[in-house]
């Protein structure tokens, strides 16, 4: 468990504006609040809002909101420790880790990540020092790989001999721990053996930086030519990009990734100035890989290997990533069958050139589509590759694109756009259940009733307050349930909204989290004059009700009293009307 007070400390010296300006550099300023287009989930008009004031940020498309801890949990897929140890980081503010309070899974978790370190750095060590390395440093160096790009990948060497599962036990790591993390497997009667052996590694690593897997290329003609880590409690090879943490800082400037497939291309494309470059391990792109590429950049090119199977996984792969609501464009390699080689024969700038004229997945699509076809193309044919090319175009949420890709399939097929619009729409209903998170498929949240969002309104402002209002001035049991999570904060410090949000269930969460962003644009001289006034009309309101049927059911025989008590409410409600 994090102390409070050094929660509280990390929040001090936090600036939410400028954490999520970090992923969502297109924000605008709105009143006192930044406005831009949700991260979490496709929208064409601008609703996620932050509050500077606050310190808070909501969707009002998604419904995702909270503060700068939840917003980094969100985006980066972190626990709660995790988050709070990176913004402790950005902070300096220095926090006890005590061991004892995490889980069990927790620890075993971090214990695995510590083996990874102390491999990565055992095989890179290897590489540059030992004789036995040589052939490792000779590949390299055939393959054109720089010692400056060996540091920055920290690549690394795997004997033949078995030495790494000896070194990690010396080191105090357990055996069982070896074969989890995927760097030793168990040998029938005869103990446990290294996974990688005479192979060059490379490390790979999650966007946080922390070393995952290995994939290693073995030297000589031993199969398989590749190997990756197995998948492990902290690594699954389809959530994770190669070379993504190396070019990350390029990433989110440029908005932008390139997708190869190799380990070497990538390197290659870093030697060459294209940090953006990175790889999935393979050829498969999933909707995990579309996720995170979502978090950090909105545009995505593709550039496989030239041969058959490089542009059917290219073509396969963009749809996913269509799905996930980023552009996509696909480049065809005219000679050098992967970007390596492409890039030591002809060149960067001619590699620049081929990027730069990549032709949108739709485009590259039908060209691919066409190609397989006898020309001149049969009805039967026009029919076959429009409908795969719809199918593609359906996926998409951008209606303007969507109209100008069936204008331009129309116009290359020589059928009319009405056609194909009526395909789209089976198409769309076929395909819908694959979009990646759309706002209308998020879950439906309660709305907090309209009284209560004024009165909230106004606690939020002057929090103190909230100690004269009492559980019957509410309308709804969110409303009421706000309120006590407020009153218990007393006293009200300066980062009092994000420790309410944490004391919050999901559904009165969103409900304040989207009152927290609103309430830094209600202008009032006089908070506490409104509240007393609100608060005494709906008070004044209630007690009417209550006595209207007693004077109904008394037959206009009225107890002087309650005849006093029932005008002099009436004479009240008047007064504090606004």
């Amino acid at each position: 468990m994090i102390p409070p007070q050094s929660l509280e400390a990390i929040r001090s010296k936090l600036d939410i504006v400028e954490l999520v300006g970090e992923f969502v550099p297109q924000m605008q300023r709105a009143g006192r609040n930044m406005k831009a287009r949700c991260p979490f989930h496709q929208e064409r008009t601008p609703s996620f809002i932050v509050s500077p004031e606050r310190q808070t940020y909501h969707c009002f498309g998604c419904g995702e909101g909270g503060d700068a801890f939840a917003f980094l949990m969100k985006i980066e897929n972190l626990s709660f420790s995790e988050a709070a140890e990176k913004l402790a980081e950005r902070t300096g503010v220095r926090i006890a880790a005590a061991e004892a309070s995490l889980s069990l899974e927790q620890r075993r978790r971090l214990k695995i990540k510590e083996l990874l370190e102390f491999a990565a750095g055992f095989y890179h060590e290897f590489l540059l020092k030992s004789p036995k390395a040589t052939a490792a440093r000779d590949y390299l160096t055939q393959r054109h790989v720089s010692e400056k790009s060996a540091q920055a990948f920290r690549l690394g060497y795997a004997p033949r001999a078995a030495t790494l599962v000896d070194a990690a036990v010396r080191k105090g790591f357990a055996r069982e721990l070896l074969v989890t993390a995927g760097l030793a497997a168990q040998r029938e009667g005869r103990g446990l053996r290294d996974y990688f052996y005479d192979r060059v590694l490379f490390p790979i690593r999650d966007a946080r930086g922390d070393t995952v897997g290995f994939g290693g290329r073995v030297l000589g003609d031993g199969e398989p030519k590749y190997l990756n880590s197995p998948d492990s409690p902290i690594f699954s090879k389809g959530k994770v990009l190669y070379g993504l943490f190396e070019g990350l800082a390029e990433v989110r400037k440029a908005r932008q990734v390139t997708l190869m497939e190799g380990y070497m291309d990538v390197i290659a494309a870093h030697q060459h100035g294209l940090i953006t470059s990175c790889a999935p391990l393979g050829t498969v792109i999933t909707s995990d890989h579309a996720i995170l590429i979502k978090r950090y950049g909105g545009a995505v090119i593709i550039a496989f290997d030239a041969d058959r199977a490089g542009m059917a996984a290219a073509a396969k792969g963009g749809e996913a990533l269509l799905a996930a609501g980023l552009e996509v464009r696909v480049m065809q390699i005219a000679e050098g069958k992967d970007p390596d080689e492409h890039l030591h024969k002809f060149g960067v700038e001619i590699f620049k050139g081929g990027l730069d004229k990549a032709p949108d997945l739709i485009g590259f699509k039908t060209e691919l589509l066409l190609k397989n076809q006898v020309q001149p193309l049969t009805p039967e044919a026009k029919s076959r590759v429009a409908k795969e090319v719809m199918a593609v175009i359906a996926q998409s949420s951008d209606e303007i694109l969507k109209g100008e890709w069936t204008r331009r399939l129309a116009q290359k097929l020589g059928v009319s756009e009405d056609c194909l619009r009526r395909e789209m729409g089976k198409e769309q209903t076929h395909y819908s259940y694959r979009r990646l998170a759309p706002a209308a498929a998020g879950p439906r949240h309660e709305r907090l009733a309209h009284d209560d969002q004024q009165i909230l309104g106004l606690l939020f402002k002057m929090p103190k307050l909230s100690l004269l209002a009492r559980e019957e001035d509410f309308s709804c049991d969110m409303g009421s349930v706000i309120w006590k999570a407020l009153c218990i904060l007393e006293p009200w410090h300066g980062d009092w909204p994000a420790r309410l949000l944490e004391r919050l269930p999901a559904v009165e969460k969103t409900a304040a989290s989207q009152l927290l962003v609103l309430v830094g644009e209600l202008e009032n001289d006089d908070t506490e004059g409104v509240f007393r006034s609100v608060l005494s009309r709906r008070r004044a309101m209630r007690r009417l009700k209550e006595l209207e049927p007693r004077i109904r059911a008394s037959n206009g025989v009225v107890d002087a009293e309650l005849r006093n008590e029932y005008h002099k409410l009436l004479v009240e409600l008047k007064g504090t009307r606004r």
